[in-house]
């Protein structure tokens, strides 16, 4: 394994690796995830026995399962924080647990714990009682431990061998012409998502352009990180155009769009300085962007279209605007904790599928693999999030996540929660093995394809076809290609 961010940006190396298996990290070895899949299907059941005899205003068995699930997630999260940032890139199951103790133990604990408003607030999206929250937990955690176990005991080898390959020939290119590369094709496709989402173009973009245009967090993660010759110029290269992304995603009044750049600014300067220098002040660093957004984003998400339109001139007034308003105006109500308690909508989800008024995304997975340049008439595949928040409120305006586990029992039950929490385990396990190849091969160009599995990693909140398989084909199919280029180099 690497030691820093100078190895991956200098040199190259021939040979074929033979890649590491998953197990080996020291940050979650084989035995411990075994162990963490245990625990979770084990609570995962206990809850699901607990919802049958428990009382509707029952939430403290809802509080303490949540809490356990914290007790039992917090030494590996402590872990990763104090190692090498690098095992953390290269062990994708860290951010995917870290995840899911952000959105369904921090967020669920709220409907527990917190003050009555907080928890009116949640379940004026759809109201539940106790024993719904503990279903809830049930799926998830049940869903959670066979994922985790499926990403333990799977190997990413073939994948790996691919990425190894891919890797080495884009190692050729050196290290300010791979960043310039990266930042040119992100900047052309934001452009493009921007022109689109604030209403300035007609079209329907394809994924593939919307995933190019994350290659700009890669650009700013890899300049933060960058040792050596030029990296002060490159740092702040990575600062600014942070700090332009932040502004973007703030004028189309989305935070996690303008959060993210800043976070992978911290994650980058983690990489350079270590872990333990920087997570701390880093990480509170983005949970303050994070509540500072929240007042005004909302304030201009609820007040835009009575200013006549998407211009970007309004959008910045209104902005403006909900930087002074007060806590007493309904448009810019906002709570960090209630956004991230997923057990509301969850549940609705559940209820659906059981009156037979399930989704139908799994229809959607042939399309996956169709780029709509072939297709114009090939659905929306991210459109799920929208249908369901119409399905609840009747209003197209907004799209609520499900979480990967609740999102599989909403489209096939319980069968569909097993088999594609497996699945989801076994993309963690291929995006980890790919990306440990990558960092080895030194092949920042292709390193992208790597670290996207992060970002897969922590859309746990998402739904399973648009937000993990569905990107999970723009890792697959650049490392296929590969294939016909390898066993023509062996003979």
């Amino acid at each position: 394994m690497l030691t820093s961010a100078q190895n991956l940006t200098h040199g190259h190396q021939t040979g074929v690796v033979r890649p590491a298996r998953l197990s080996d990290s020291p940050i979650i070895r084989r035995h411990r995830g075994l162990r963490l899949a245990t625990a979770f299907v084990t609570l995962g059941g206990s809850a699901l026995v607990a919802g049958m005899s428990a009382g509707p205003e029952d939430w403290w068995l809802h509080g303490v399962w949540c809490g356990l699930g914290l007790l039992i997630v917090a030494p590996t999260l402590v872990t990763a924080l104090k190692g090498d940032f690098e095992r953390f890139l290269t062990d994708h199951r860290t951010m995917f647990i870290g995840a899911f103790g952000l959105y369904f133990l921090i967020g669920g604990l709220l409907l527990a714990v917190a003050p009555a408003n907080l928890a009116e607030f949640s379940l004026s999206y759809y109201d539940i009682d106790a024993r719904d929250a503990l279903r809830v937990d049930a799926v998830n955690g049940i869903g959670f431990g066979i994922a985790l176990l499926a990403a333990s005991v799977s190997n990413g080898r073939f994948l790996a061998q691919q990425a190894w390959h891919l890797g080495s020939m884009s190692a050729r290119i050196r290290t300010h012409v791979a960043l310039f590369m990266l930042l040119v094709v992100s900047a052309a496709a934001s452009v493009s998502v921007m022109a689109v989402d604030l209403g300035m173009q007609e079209a329907v973009l394809s994924g593939w352009t919307r995933g190019l245009g994350q290659l700009s967090l890669v650009a700013v993660l890899l300049a933060a990180a960058h040792r050596g010759r030029g990296e002060s110029a490159l740092r702040f290269a990575a600062i600014l155009l942070a700090t332009a992304q932040c502004a973007a995603g703030s004028l189309l009044f989305n935070k996690s769009m303008a959060v993210l750049p800043i976070a992978a600014l911290v994650g980058g300067l983690a990489w350079r300085f270590g872990s333990r220098r920087v997570l701390p002040i880093g990480g509170v660093a983005v949970c303050l962007l994070v509540a500072l957004l929240g007042s005004p984003l909302s304030y201009a998400r609820n007040t835009i279209n009575d200013e006549g339109g998407n211009i970007v001139a309004a959008r910045m007034r209104v902005l403006a605007e909900g930087t002074t308003a007060t806590d007493t105006d309904a448009r810019a109500a906002y709570s960090t904790w209630s956004r991230l308690c997923y057990t509301p909508p969850q549940a609705a989800a559940l209820d659906f599928y059981d009156q037979g008024n399930g989704g139908d995304d799994l229809r959607l997975i042939p399309w996956l693999v169709v780029p709509r340049f072939l297709a114009p008439e090939k659905p929306i595949i991210t459109q799920s999030g929208t249908d369901f928040n119409e399905k609840v409120t009747g209003h197209n305006t907004s799209a609520t996540g499900l979480g990967i586990f609740v999102s599989a029992y909403y489209n096939a039950g319980w069968l569909g929660t097993i088999f594609i929490s497996a699945i989801c385990g076994w993309i963690i396990a291929q995006t980890s093995a790919v990306c440990e190849a990558l960092i080895r091969s030194r092949g920042l160009l292709a390193l992208p394809l790597g670290l996207y599995g992060l970002y897969i990693a922590f859309r746990i909140d998402g739904h399973f076809v648009g937000d993990y398989l569905g990107a999970f084909v723009f890792v697959l199919f650049p490392l296929l290609a590969v294939i016909p280029f390898t066993r023509v180099a062996r003979v």
